[in-house]
């Protein structure tokens, strides 16, 4: 569709829903939890999200930058975690439709979803949402969606949407990227110089999210094959799909999505050969798991630091609660000095603001929520510092950034000092994704001998260039890479190995 020769620019809506989903997770996500992190309806959308680092920033810049007249409805993002309940996603999904339904009729639209949600109506709840937003569109205007790699791809996705595009990147990097290429397949398909062709490949396979690296295998040779066909005109999209193990759906594990211009054959051929090579890794060695008293230990032993000390089972980006103790335990046993970890446990941080900064304190930290997580600790120290817990993060792009903006907010925040270590205490659970989570608070993270990190892979980009080591810990958790643990009853068969 030319805009000249229609006399006006094209009306493009744009909204999302997005959540990664723990089925495992004791405590529901609500509508509170969405409202704590990004929550906009309208006009409020651009304006909170325009200048983020997301794929919806993307997409409005992508969208602006054309002169698209911009159709915005509702975006809604939580902190990843338990089944999201019917409450509030009936309420997120009625606001983004009745805004839609308002701005008709619209040339297209633009989603920004995630790939793995999980509902109390919806084991499948991106095609819920694309089947519902159909309904007030119909099958003629194009939807082009924006997914994590971490998604649940099922056929309904697929064939809800014109055009899917997933985030390349894991530690996710590249979503404003994602956003910007959805506008620019937008273009082409108003302009009809495109006619989408898709196919879906679902490999019998199971990936733990310490397997999702993108500079890791097996995902890294999936991606330097999907690049080589990126290159040919023919080719529209490829989405490399890790998936997310701890949703339990029939769709849950990786799948391979390649959409071409009008040569579905292509599309087919290459989505398998790209699930062939996918299989002819799938034994790719997952790192050595230290129980943590002797990560501890050979920190210690290791010249200079910081050293990262991985908790992946309590990943607060797969939706766990991110109060394990099993870490912080290990320290206080081996009197680390200059370690660092954050906590979240709002009930900790009323007791320390109650007492003041400079206070000394007894009281609990840690595994209140969940018996997945350790018990909790008690300490003795001092509060050193209080903070309101709002930071803007220093890397521009990064994993936060790709749903929530730029700002960081913790919540109510506390650095208490026990002994040689600093403990972060948050009213907020806020994934290790930039450093200014501890620089805000006063704790240099270049001057630590170890820092504990509550997280699988998204760390990598805050945390790596400071390193002087990484070494993975077998803690207790619900992110923990043994999926054996977890008493799955919707995924397909042949289960996923």
């Amino acid at each position: 569709m030319d805009a000249s020769a229609d006399r006006r620019s094209p009306r493009i809506a744009l909204g999302g829903i997005i959540h990664e989903t723990h089925s495992f997770a004791e405590t529901p996500t609500t509508l509170a939890d969405f409202a704590a992190q990004s929550l906009h309806e309208g006009a409020d959308m651009l304006t909170a999200m325009a200048e983020t680092r997301s794929a919806i920033g993307g997409m409005i810049q992508g969208a602006q930058e054309r002169g698209w007249t911009l159709l915005p409805t509702a975006y809604g993002a939580a902190m990843p975690g338990g089944i999201v309940t019917a409450h509030a996603y009936q309420t997120l999904l009625e606001r983004l439709l009745a805004r839609l339904e308002a701005a008709l009729p619209v040339d297209g639209v633009l989603l920004a979803l995630h790939g793995a949600m999980v509902t109390e109506i919806s084991l499948d709840t991106e095609s819920h949402t694309l089947e519902a937003v159909r309904g007030v569109v119909g099958p003629d205007v194009p939807i082009v969606v924006v997914l994590d790699m971490h998604g649940n791809i099922g056929r309904p996705t697929v064939e809800l949407a014109d055009v899917l595009i997933a985030f390349n990147t894991n530690p996710h990097v590249d979503p404003h990227a994602r956003g910007l290429e959805s506008a620019a397949v937008m273009a082409q398909l108003l302009q009809g110089e495109i006619r989408p062709a898709a196919a879906l490949v679902q490999p019998p396979l199971l990936l733990a999210p310490q397997a999702t690296g993108t500079d890791d295998l097996p995902l890294r040779a999936v991606h330097a094959r999907a690049a080589e066909m990126r290159a040919e005109p023919s080719v529209i999209s490829i989405c490399v799909m890790g998936g997310f193990a701890y949703a339990d759906t029939p769709d849950t594990g990786p799948s391979l999505i390649v959409t071409t211009d009008d040569n579905p054959a292509l599309a087919r051929r290459y989505a398998q050969e790209l699930a062939d090579i996918l299989l002819a890794h799938r034994d790719a060695a997952l790192p050595r798991f230290l129980p943590p008293e002797e990560a501890v230990a050979q920190a210690l032993a290791s010249p200079g630091g910081p050293y990262i000390l991985v908790d992946s089972a309590d990943n607060i980006g797969g939706g766990t609660p991110g109060d394990g103790t099993d870490a912080l335990r290990a320290m206080l046993a081996h009197d680390v000095q200059e370690g660092t970890i954050v906590l979240a446990d709002p009930e900790a941080v009323a007791a320390c603001w109650e007492a003041g900064e400079g206070a000394q304190v007894s009281l609990s930290v840690g595994g209140k929520v969940d018996r997945w997580h350790g018990q909790p600790v008690a300490v003795q120290g001092e509060v050193r510092r209080l903070s309101p817990g709002t930071f803007t993060c220093e890397l521009p792009d990064n994993h936060f950034a790709s749903f929530f903006g730029n700002v960081i907010q913790m919540g109510r925040t506390v650095w208490l000092r026990v002994g040689g270590v600093n403990i972060i205490l948050t009213e907020r659970k806020i994934p290790p994704f930039d450093l200014a989570q501890l620089r805000g608070v006063g704790v240099i993270p270049e001057q630590q001998k170890m820092i504990v990190v509550k997280s699988a892979v998204a760390y990598r980009a805050a945390y790596l260039p400071i390193a002087a080591g990484v070494i993975e810990m077998d803690t207790s958790g619900l992110c923990t890479a043994n999926l054996s643990r977890f008493p799955y009853r919707h995924l397909r068969r042949p289960l996923p190995s």
